[in-house]
């Protein structure tokens, strides 16, 4: 199999992966989809990674039937594709296994995917956004930890052949 079509198997097993934790709900469209667009980004690129979280936050806002309307999403979407977007920059930046290669990129999406997103929600949705602070900080924080736990627990030669996908 070529090294495209393995990318594309790969990205397809994650995008699946993203629909089932899409339909694991916090809170309306508050979900945990965000996992395996969190490992996309770190395996397979940025890029992979932002089309993962975009698509999974939509899929996730299309089983609740779209609250706020789809305008909304299509907003929180475009955040959540930054934040993998942002996620995968600094996990290539930080190779080695290390303290930093683990907190900064972290923190840096926790705070794109929490209060970025809901500052540019706030001026359509007003003080409505504020309750949403904790399950979306809860989902994010579940998310990143569980997506690290997985990344630390793949071998290191299977890392090396998914990213070996992405040059």
């Amino acid at each position: 199999m070529n090294t495209n079509m393995r990318k594309l198997t790969v990205t397809a097993l994650l995008l699946s992966a993203c629909v089932v934790g899409a339909h694991i709900k916090i809170l309306g469209s508050i979900a945990f989809d965000a996992v395996p667009a969190f490992i996309g980004a770190a395996l397979l690129g940025p890029a992979i990674g932002a089309f993962l979280g975009f698509f999974g936050h939509m899929i996730s806002a299309l089983l609740a039937g779209f609250p706020q309307t789809a305008v909304i999403h299509l907003m929180i979407g475009c955040c959540m594709a930054l934040c993998m977007l942002a996620y995968g920059v600094l996990k290539r930046r930080f190779k080695k296994a290390s303290f930093a290669a683990v907190g900064v990129p972290t923190v840096i999406a926790y705070l794109i995917n929490v209060p970025l997103t809901l500052l540019f929600l706030y001026p359509l949705l007003g003080p409505v956004i504020f309750p949403l602070f904790l399950p979306l900080t809860i989902a994010s924080v579940f998310s990143l930890l569980f997506s690290e736990v997985v990344l630390a627990t793949i071998p290191k030669q299977m890392k090396t052949k998914l990213l070996n996908l992405t040059k």
